[in-house]
């Protein structure tokens, strides 16, 4: 297996890398993209079903999802199952990483740049906490959360409050009254359901086992409902 560098740059919340590894024998190889943030894995495309069960569980969730606010671009599994929906007709991708955006739009990240062509999408390059600020409440039908790694292995110390009351809170009065709000994580995190079950009044969590450079992993989704 062979590994290479196809995007490197540097901002104010480090060093962001972006690989691209063989796999598989001559029968059958295959290309896997690695993103890499401050020398800490944060996600690859060998096994994305949790990033798009992220979309298409909850818009199976919302009945009428319009609009759409995606937090973290990734390398846009998330969007592009929002996007191959008919229903959502404003898709609003907040991505505070400008290099991520700028390589996707540059068709460095397989599929993404078409997701991100689609005509529904508005990129907006800032932090997730900041745009929700500007938001009307009840605006938004459907609010899907994949910044970090999780409230329990975070890759940026600062990303805490995205999975604390005060930030949840602010989330629930943008959510229209049966919106929802969807929460990736990289492993289970009882302070989060907590967290969410408090401000939203009730919490669904689900794992999901995927597969990995030979290993297996569990993945947790956590879904809460505004309140009718």
């Amino acid at each position: 297996m062979t590994s290479e560098t196809i995007a490197h740059g540097t901002s104010r919340f480090g060093e962001l890398v972006l690989r691209r590894r063989r796999r598989g024998g001559d029968a059958a190889p295959s290309t896997v993209c690695e993103l890499i943030s401050n020398g800490v894995f944060l996600m690859d495309s060998e096994d994305p079903s949790t990033e798009r069960r992220l979309a298409s569980e909850s818009l199976a969730r919302v009945s009428h999802p319009e609009i759409v606010v995606i937090g973290g671009l990734g390398l846009g599994f998330t969007l592009m199952e929002v996007v191959a929906s008919p229903v959502p007709r404003a898709i609003h991708v907040v991505e505070i990483e400008g290099l991520l955006v700028d390589w996707a739009l540059q068709g460095l990240i397989p599929h993404a740049r078409s997701a991100l062509q689609d005509p529904r999408v508005q990129v907006h390059v800032a932090d997730i906490r900041a745009y929700v600020e500007l938001l009307p409440p009840g605006s938004v039908d459907l609010i899907l959360i994949d910044v970090d790694n999780g409230p329990d292995f975070l890759v940026h110390e600062s990303n805490a409050s995205l999975y604390r009351s005060p930030f949840l809170q602010r989330l629930l009065l943008t959510l229209r009254p049966g919106g929802l709000l969807a929460v990736w994580s990289s492993s289970r995190s009882a302070r989060l359901e907590d967290a969410l079950a408090g401000v939203f009044g009730q919490c669904d969590e689900v794992a999901f086992d995927i597969t990995r450079d030979g290993r297996r992993f569990e993945y947790f989704l956590y879904f809460a409902s505004h309140p009718r």
